[in-house]
C-alpha cells in the first residue's frame, strides 16, 4: 500500500505559509483551514490572508529546526 507523504501535499496545498515563523494557523469552527500573516499587523504590503497556495514572498522565514 502506497502512503501519503502529508508535508509534500501541504507543501503543494499551502506553499509558503506551511514552514513560514510568520504565518499563524486559523482553523474555523467549520473546519475551514486558514494561515494568518502575522507581518500584515505591521506592513500593509503583506495581506492578513494571503491566497493559498502562496508561491512567492518577500518576507518568507524558514522555521528553524530544532
Amino acid at each position: 500500500m502506497g502512503r501519503t507523504n502529508q508535508p509534500e501535499k501541504d507543501q503543494t496545498r499551502i506553499g509558503l505559509c506551511v514552514n513560514c515563523v510568520h504565518a499563524r494557523r486559523i482553523e474555523s469552527t467549520r473546519g475551514s483551514l486558514f494561515f494568518l500573516c502575522e507581518l500584515s499587523l505591521s506592513d500593509p504590503h503583506f495581506p492578513k490572508y494571503p491566497r493559498l497556495p502562496v508561491l512567492s514572498c518577500p518576507g518568507h522565514k524558514i522555521i528553524d529546526a530544532p
